[in-house]
């Protein structure tokens, strides 16, 4: 019998805007930054767990994650570019670090 082992990287947690939003789990990041650092940005896993002090394991449970869900993600992170494009800030100069 094979047993599915859970990865617990990952938590659903409250966005403060009456939804939930997919974080490394213990911190504030969220799958959407690591998708649009990592896959949108070209930013090595390296660089990744340098800037934030994150594990390999804790980014390629989220970018797992990320494509697990991706249609949505991806239509999340459109829309999150839409407004802040709108409000005249590019989403990319907010995840600046």
């Amino acid at each position: 019998m094979a047993i599915i082992a859970p990865i617990n990287h990952i938590e659903i947690v409250d966005d403060d805007f009456g939804g939930t939003e997919p974080v490394i789990a213990g911190t504030k990041i969220t799958v959407h930054e690591i998708a649009e650092m990592h896959i949108k940005g070209d930013t090595s896993v390296d660089t990744i767990c340098e800037l934030f002090d994150l594990t390999p394991a804790q980014i390629y449970a989220s970018l797992a994650y990320y494509f697990d869900h991706k249609t949505q993600i991806d239509a999340e992170i459109q829309a999150a570019d839409e407004l802040t494009e709108k409000l005249g800030k590019p989403l990319s100069d907010l995840l600046k670090h």
